[in-house]
């Protein structure tokens, strides 16, 4: 084995100025920002290695302390069921795996008892999402949203395997276990089911902030979704949801320290929003 030392990497100084309220900032590292450049790559796999090498004699500590906390976690685990409709949803992790099951149990006789979940999947247990299992053949994977349809038949959900946070949507009928052809590809998080035939939901802009809001009907083309909001004011993301009563679709947006919300009736999906109470700078409030 070598026993010659790796030289700390040192990042070239390539000074950029950036004028912001009249007052020059210069930074030298701006070209570090290029992600997809194989100098900014060879940069950091050197620094990398340098850290790998400088701190080699603590692997065995690592290990220890990895396997500790490791031994504390409750790897195979449920979550608390919650009811929604005709349903009883909670969430499953087992040991080895990475990522959450999505489980529903029918509702019982007591209707708002909630069912003890045992370890090992009950005989009604449906499993309607793997996570595991989506995530296979991707180095990179996060979940972003997973709503039911009011009715239970409908899964939509979302998941970025690029690490953008730029998520596709897709939508699975539960009854049958298919996958629907429709697919919504660079989303945000937030979405909203209305009724059985319509999801609402976010885009962002460049700089990763909710600007829009987007009407998807079930069965149609992504071309033809109707851009319902959009919030033009870069101090302002927009936001969706419903009423508790289910009788409004909620169309918010909001700053700091204003905020605004507009309204479609919950039956009328298509209609246009009205504000409930104009902006008003520095007033908040909340429905």
């Amino acid at each position: 084995m070598s026993s010659e030392r790796l030289n700390p990497p040192v990042a070239a100084v390539r000074p950029i100025t950036r004028t912001h309220h009249g007052i020059d900032f210069v930074d030298n590292y701006e070209w570090l920002r290029d992600k997809e450049s194989q100098e900014t790559i060879d940069y950091l796999e050197a620094e990398n290695a340098y850290t790998d090498e400088q701190t080699e004699h603590l692997k065995a500590l690592r290990d220890n302390i990895y396997e500790e906390i490791k031994s504390r976690v409750k790897e195979t685990d449920m979550s608390v069921p919650v009811r929604n409709g005709q349903y009883w949803y909670f969430g499953r992790t087992e040991e080895g795996k990475s990522y959450g099951i999505y489980c529903r149990m029918p509702v019982g006789e007591e209707p708002w008892v909630a069912p003890e979940i045992p370890e090992e999947p009950a005989p009604d247990e449906q499993v309607f999402l793997d996570a595991n299992e989506l995530a296979e053949g991707h180095e990179f994977f996060s979940m972003g949203t997973s709503t039911v349809s009011p009715s239970g038949r409908y899964l939509a959900y979302s998941v970025d395997t690029t690490g953008e946070e730029r998520f596709t949507l897709r939508f699975k009928d539960l009854e049958s276990g298919e996958l629907l052809a429709d697919e919504l590809t660079g989303i945000f998080y937030g979405s909203t089911w209305v009724g059985e035939d319509y999801l609402f939901y976010q885009r962002v802009d460049d700089a990763w902030r909710p600007d829009t809001i987007w009407r998807h009907k079930i069965g149609t083309p992504v071309e033809e979704d109707v851009l319902v909001y959009h919030e033009t004011d870069e101090r302002y993301s927009a936001w969706i949801g419903t009423t508790r009563s289910d009788k409004f679709i909620l169309l918010g947006s909001a700053s700091k320290v204003t905020s605004e919300v507009q309204y479609i009736p919950y039956d009328d999906p298509e209609a246009m929003p009205e504000v409930l109470i104009p902006r008003e700078e520095g007033v908040e409030y909340d429905v």
